[in-house]
């Protein structure tokens, strides 16, 4: 896991290596003194919580898996083995005793940290220590966040407020002109309630002398008629009366 993680560090450091090589050493001794610039805020990648997966305890499988397409599945063990018979035939490799105190040591280097480097390995401290510090870093820019928005809102609002004046101004007229009609409705009734009152006087005099002009007109027609005009009614209407059963008959 160690190697991988040296080996992208240098893979990203390596345009900034570049561009340091071609300044001389006392420019970047310069540079290192006076840099003073704030520190960037970009996310630091977390380390890898597990360690990549590995073959005969010290290749990697990204080997294989790069070999594969191009030699397929048994390239990579000719490639090993053809290697090692080849640095020892030529004796550019010459085994000695400590040759096998050498693989000895790293066998029982990989059995303790193939059994104890969970417990003993300080990634896994430094990534709980760096995803602390993350969430509280998180937890700060939420919170400055939030009040950024609370801010941004609030400007919003204040900016909004001749829409809120403007409510209350027609509220206000709403409010007076619901007002000015309840009075003109107020005096329409007062005014047809008066008026009703003056047009069922006038009815009940314009009845009350239709009453008495019939009154007085029948008083006087009674009191005109004589008695041989009373006998000569009652003929006539007996005379009628005759007729009438004659007519029917």
């Amino acid at each position: 896991m160690l190697p991988r993680v040296v080996l992208s560090a240098t893979t990203a450091a390596a345009p900034s290596l570049e561009n340091a090589a071609l300044l001389g050493p006392g420019v970047l001794q310069a540079t290192r003194i006076f840099h003073t610039e704030q520190q960037s805020l970009a996310p630091v990648p977390p380390l890898p919580e597990y360690g990549g997966k590995v073959r005969f305890g010290l290749m990697p499988e990204e080997f294989f898996q790069f070999l594969y397409p191009k030699t397929g599945v048994t390239g990579p063990y000719a490639l090993r083995t053809g290697l090692i018979l080849y640095l020892l035939s030529k004796e550019i490799y010459v085994i000695t005793p400590k040759t096998f105190s050498a693989i000895s040591t790293i066998g029982v280097l990989v059995c303790v940290v193939k059994k104890y480097g969970a417990s003993i390995g300080f990634a896994d401290k430094l990534s709980k220590k760096i995803a602390q510090l993350e969430e509280v870093k998180q937890v700060s820019i939420k919170q400055i966040q939030d009040a950024i928005d609370l801010e941004k809102s609030q400007q919003a609002l204040v900016q909004k407020r001749h829409y809120l004046f403007n409510v209350q101004k027609n509220d206000i007229a709403m409010a007076l002109e619901v007002t000015h009609r309840e009075w003109l409705h107020r005096a329409y009734k007062e005014v047809k309630n008066r008026l009703d009152c003056h047009i069922s006087v006038q009815n009940m005099m314009c009845q009350k002398e239709q009453e008495h002009m019939i009154n007085w007109v029948e008083k006087h027609m009674v009191q005109s008629v004589s008695v041989q005009q009373e006998e000569t009614i009652a003929r006539c209407i007996a005379n009628l009366k005759l007729l009438a059963k004659k007519a029917q008959g």
